[in-house]
């Protein structure tokens, strides 16, 4: 019998790419929004699109699996505190309010499935982070925490629940990969900062893959690193992509200059970890991007 996938954040990014993995496996989806007449015209293929105030009319519907990729986009500009408190609110709300359906469900979903950020381990150098790390004593530590939290207590009723901690993700049509590139494409691209700085990625088709792995493995449980399994530095990782676009990769840009521009947001490119995803493989997932390299020369 197909599956019935309950998404939110169904109009991102990463929900295009998911939502294209459901429907070839001929399953199909409802997508949740907050903007429910706007999604519905972006989601033709949609079973359904229902408003995330409406949320609880959906608790007598079959549903099977429930993505959850809410959250509003932490680079759209610098950090204000209305914006830190809407980066916050849009991911916990959210996955309160999805809380609340399986509660009121008199037939629960098989699985929940909650994205978070390999941010929760804050600026760990070189050294190797695993699941059972604590969060890091940031904002960003914090917001992934508790939002992993949020997510976990759907096991209280009985619904199998995956976290997956993701990595920087490389696709053609990324944001963060074009702001990236545009200083390589412009021949004043180079490393941030030190360079030095581990960057934890992921292709966009292991990440998907990811999601249906865990959809379909009843093995898989609990919280995962979803990022490749050989992260690479900063210098490294742009120097690699400049080379595919026959463009220097020289130009240093300074740690305190990037703090000018972006204030706390420049963290995000600034702090560095090696986010591992041994619990994954174990589990039996194969990456088919573990290079950086490979990586880049597909998308571009």
């Amino acid at each position: 019998m197909p599956k019935t996938f309950l998404i939110t954040g169904a109009t991102g990014f990463i929900g295009g790419y998911i939502i294209r993995e459901i429907l070839s496996r001929g399953d199909n989806y409802i997508a949740l929004s907050s903007n429910p007449a706007s999604a519905a015209k972006k989601l033709s293929n949609a079973k359904s699109v229902t408003g995330i105030s409406e949320i609880l009319s959906l608790q007598t519907q079959k549903i099977d699996v429930i993505i959850n990729l809410a959250g509003s986009n932490l680079g759209a500009g610098r950090w204000t505190d209305s914006a830190k408190k809407d980066f916050y609110d849009s991911r916990i709300n959210t996955t309160n309010k999805i809380i609340e359906l399986i509660a009121a469900m008199e037939t629960k979903p098989e699985l929940l499935i909650s994205s978070s950020g390999v941010d929760y381990y804050g600026n760990t150098g070189a050294e190797e982070m695993y699941e059972d790390a604590p969060p890091a004593k940031t904002f960003l530590g914090k917001l992934t925490n508790d939002w992993e939290q949020a997510a976990l207590k759907a096991e209280a009723f009985g619904v199998r629940t995956v976290v997956l901690r993701t990595g920087l993700v490389m696709a053609k049509d990324s944001e963060a990969i074009k702001k990236l590139l545009l200083p390589v494409k412009l021949f004043v691209g180079g490393p941030l900062g030190s360079g030095k700085q581990f960057i934890s990625w992921i292709h966009i088709q292991d990440l998907a893959d990811l999601y249906m792995f865990a959809a379909d493995k009843e093995n898989v449980r609990g919280v995962y690193n979803a990022a490749a399994p050989e992260p690479q530095t900063n210098a490294l990782f742009i120097k690699h992509a400049a080379k595919l676009l026959s463009r220097p990769a020289f130009a240093r840009v300074p740690a305190f200059m990037l703090k000018a521009m972006l204030g706390e947001m420049s963290t995000v490119v600034l702090d560095g970890r090696k986010a591992m995803p041994k619990k994954i493989q174990s589990a039996g997932y194969s990456f088919k991007f573990t290079r950086d390299e490979v990586a880049w020369k597909d998308i571009l």
